[in-house]
């Protein structure tokens, strides 16, 4: 299993109007606004558009303009971004498929480094998204959380298929993203400078409760009463 980091301006486009749309629920536009650093204006037409046509334009309009500005610091991004995960990939994918005890299901993973977004994860398929502004050891915790959403979507697909409530799948999903890149013995050794543990000051205040709890819960009794026990 490889993670290969590439630019992406179509897709980077793409997933500016996925978070903004309405169809995704509340969207708090002033934050995101301020976040991608776009004007709050076109924000929120963004927000309220029946489709991505019909922004889609005006979107990669400003893609592509604040791509010409940063294309060469993008580009040696990725070439350090690469090199630094290379040192740890193969570990870290493996300890990831002996924690779940369920493969790895993609032979390659793609990040797309991105001008707008700090970290997004495709629910189950290949294609994550990081910013590119970041120190080239420091982005591995995030990557790895990224990646690691993905496969907990996997698992959850193939093992219970009953389960359709996608934002829960979610809400486990970045709990157990916490959990294992924080305190798992294996894990930590990937980013040795980062002490904080399963943190709770994150951007999702709406599931530290759970998490506090659901980390007991891994801890004393493991992975699959973990997901059991969350489920529920």
């Amino acid at each position: 299993m490889k993670l290969k980091y590439i630019a992406d301006q179509k897709y980077d486009a793409l997933m500016i109007y996925q978070i903004l749309s309405s169809k995704n629920g509340i969207v708090d536009l002033k934050y995101q606004a301020e976040n991608m650093n776009l004007d709050i204006d076109l924000v929120k037409k963004i927000s309220e558009a029946e489709n991505y046509e019909n922004v889609q334009g005006e979107i990669e309009k400003i893609v592509n303009e604040r791509y010409l500005n940063s294309e060469k610091y993008l580009e040696l991004s990725i070439e350090m971004y690469q090199k630094s995960w290379n040192d740890i990939g193969d570990d870290f994918f493996n300890r990831l498929a002996e924690i779940t005890s369920f493969p790895i299901q993609h032979k390659t993973f793609e990040c797309v480094l991105s001008d707008f977004h700090i970290g997004i994860s495709n629910w189950g398929g290949n294609k994550i998204v990081r910013s590119w502004k970041e120190n080239p050891f420091t982005q591995r915790r995030i990557t790895a959380h990224e990646i690691i959403i993905s496969h907990f979507f996997s698992y959850i697909y193939k093992k219970y298929p009953e389960v359709k409530d996608k934002n829960k799948i979610w809400e486990l999903a970045e709990i157990f993203a916490f959990i294992i890149t924080g305190t798992d013995k294996v894990m930590i050794k990937f980013w040795p400078w980062d002490n904080s543990g399963s943190y709770t000051d994150h951007n999702y205040p709406e599931l530290v409760k759970k998490q506090e709890s659901l980390t007991k819960v891994y801890i004393e009794d493991g992975f699959q009463e973990f997901v059991k026990i969350g489920l529920k």
